[in-house]
């Protein structure tokens, strides 16, 4: 049968990255295809980050020769390190390479949470503090309230794959708070998509991850409606 007969989704990835593309190609519903594309990525930092997203105009326009329904840039910090409405000149970049629909990861996140009717979150993550200032106030910036925010202080991309749930899931259990509506456990670098629903269960709360939130996103934006088993996002 031919591949990506219901639809195909180009990712756009960070070179050091192997959990986006493991979990899109895990949890893609029947007939949905995911090809990706990786860009060089050298620093979490506030620099590394703009490095690599003046990379994606290349990753996306070497996409489009397979003719993708969507493609993401599949980044969360990458994709708000410019502050309120940098993910949708982004967005506009990437479409104007590939000619389809295009999503970040950021944007997404912000679909999910809406969607979710969250409010106020908590977020848990394994950046620097100077990427988490960004992120707190891009998502305020967006509509949200972040009651707290900790991250694991990782420089390095290449220890975000390494990362194991359980470190991320004890890092969740230090910034909950009883006011939040809602948990965003931050990077698609993270492998963590098994454990959404343990934790939801364990916390009693909605969690949003990174790639979770990518590939809802991105099947939502193409009418495609499957419940994929990760967390209440998907009956959404």
């Amino acid at each position: 049968m031919y591949c990506g007969w219901r639809a195909r989704i180009g990712l756009i990835m960070p070179g050091n990255g192997t959990n986006p593309e493991y979990e899109f190609h895990k949890y893609a519903p029947e007939g949905v295809t995911v090809m990706t594309q990786r860009v060089l990525f050298e620093r979490v930092d506030p620099e590394g980050l703009r490095e690599m997203g003046g990379r994606i105009d290349s990753a996306a326009k070497l996409l489009a020769t397979a003719h993708p329904d969507l493609v993401l840039f599949g980044c969360t910090s990458g994709s708000l390190i410019g502050g309120f409405g940098y993910d949708l000149e982004l967005i506009k970049r990437m479409e104007g390479q590939c000619g389809a629909k295009a999503l970040t990861t950021s944007s997404a996140v912000l679909m999910a949470l809406k969607a979710l009717g969250a409010e106020r979150v908590v977020v848990a993550t394994p950046y620097v503090d100077r990427v988490n200032e960004i992120e707190k106030k891009f998502l305020e910036d967006n509509g949200f309230e972040v009651l707290n925010i900790k991250g694991l202080q990782n420089l390095d991309p290449d220890l975000m794959p390494r990362t194991p749930l359980r470190q991320m899931y004890h890092l969740t259990k230090e910034v909950l708070n009883p006011a939040a509506d809602a948990i965003f456990v931050s990077c698609t670098g993270l492998g963590i998509a098994h454990g959404i629903n343990m934790m939801e269960r364990d916390f009693g709360l909605p969690v949003v991850t990174s790639n979770q939130a990518s590939l809802w996103g991105a099947l939502r934006s193409l009418s495609i409606k499957d419940d994929v088993g990760l967390g209440k996002l998907f009956t959404l």
